[in-house]
């Protein structure tokens, strides 16, 4: 077994961290694998407060031989959880495909929880005017160093939502992906924190709006329409008359449905305002181009983000924004169901590395449409010239796979 469960004494330069027993918010790191290089960094871990760690001995060195496996050998269950993020996984050919699967179930388990608790914030806004802001930065807090782990299979959870999600879904994956994107930029622990926040909260002032016209549609009478437009200002005095005085989160929700413009201030505060808010931005509009929200017909992924490309460029600080969306989606990221020219289709399971178009896929169906069992593993950067490569991304639901089965299937 490479990763190993250890006393925080027993770490050492050299050795490569992959897991902490503390969330990664209450630590110095916002990156959270990374090569132990100076005593400096073991002693921002002791004065974090960590007693034990997680390294992986194939990325750095091992204990000293002869020490006890009590104190060296993780669990089974201590050793699943901390190989879950995917973000190592689909960067290197040890993939698992139990551990993905394992990851989407876990997934799909905490967005339920966390869409039950928005909705009892949302409900909670809707009957006393004031939001439980507290609560909302603490299920954030959660969110994010779940999310850190877990990317890809956060992502791939949001692939299976309904066509017409709730407004509380709409939040979450507007804050996940913002999250995500943000994370991408090296903003700091504390500006994801008020970013996430924000986008989680950013439809606030809907819920003091008549329930048929929650959603934006491409035409309204102009009476609902100016009602709808009011959202925001809405979501505003309500966050204010809770105690809510953060600047930039006030922002945020402020100009979510804006035009976004250059801001003329380049203080450092400002333009990282102005960054934050039109990353939300651009997110609120790439799901609502998915959800059939913004145009007559849901979009494919990479239908709306084409759109998003040509809508913004000629505005290059809002063409960067979805520049990182771009990347922090991915071309066919894991999770996701592809179908082949030959017909046959399948599950990415693993990205090449440098070779984000050739990923390592399971196939469930052959070309006539037959299920495989079970599932073949095909690495298409592998294949020669002129054999098997993608043709397009499916819908799971659409056709009908159950993309944690198929897993689960590969590893039986």
């Amino acid at each position: 077994m490479s990763h190993r469960t250890i006393p925080l004494s027993a770490l050492k330069v050299g050795m490569y961290l992959i897991g902490v027993d503390r969330s990664w918010l209450h630590t110095p790191f916002l990156r959270h694998k990374f090569m132990i290089s100076s005593p400096s960094e073991l002693e921002s871990l002791r004065r974090a407060g960590i007693q034990q760690v997680t390294i992986d001995t194939e990325c750095g060195l091992d204990l000293e031989p002869g020490a006890t496996p009590s104190e060296s050998t993780a669990s089974h269950e201590d050793a699943s959880d901390i190989r879950s993020s995917e973000e190592r996984d689909s960067g290197t050919q040890e993939h698992s495909a139990v551990m993905l699967a394992d990851n989407l179930a876990l997934a799909k388990q905490r967005r339920a929880e966390w869409i039950k608790r928005l909705d009892h914030i949302f409900e909670g806004t809707r009957t006393t005017g004031l939001v439980s802001y507290g609560e909302a930065c603490q299920l954030v807090d959660e969110m994010i160093g779940f999310i850190f782990e877990r990317q890809a299979a956060c992502y791939a959870v949001m692939g299976l939502r309904e066509q017409d999600p709730t407004l509380h879904e709409h939040g979450l994956t507007v804050c996940t992906l913002s999250v995500i994107i943000g994370q991408a930029l090296q903003y700091s622990k504390e500006e994801l924190q008020r970013m996430g926040v924000a986008a989680l909260l950013h439809d606030l002032g809907l819920v003091r709006l008549p329930r048929n016209i929650l959603k934006r549609q491409k035409s309204m009478p102009p009476a609902q329409q100016a009602l709808y437009d009011s959202h925001p200002a809405q979501g505003i005095v309500m966050l204010e008359k809770s105690g809510v005085h953060d600047a930039e989160v006030l922002a945020i929700v402020r100009s979510h449905h804006t035009v976004l413009v250059q801001p003329p201030d380049d203080s450092k505060n400002v333009e990282k305002g102005f960054e934050s808010s039109a990353l939300v931005a651009i997110v609120d509009q790439y799901d609502e181009l998915i959800n059939g929200q913004a145009a007559s017909q849901p979009m494919s992924s990479n239908q709306a983000m084409t759109q998003l490309y040509q809508r913004y460029r000629d505005q290059p600080h809002l063409l960067d924004r979805v520049s990182y969306l771009i990347r922090a989606i991915g071309v066919f990221p894991l999770y996701s169901v592809v179908a082949l020219k030959s017909g046959e289709v399948g599950v990415v399971g693993a990205i090449t590395p440098g070779k984000a178009h050739l990923p390592i896929l399971y196939l469930c169906r052959d070309q006539r449409g037959v299920p495989c069992a079970p599932p073949q593993e095909v690495d298409l950067s592998q294949e020669p010239d002129g054999g098997r490569c993608i043709h397009d991304i499916r819908d799971p639901r659409r056709e009908g796979i159950d993309v944690e089965s198929i897993l689960r299937q590969v590893a039986a």
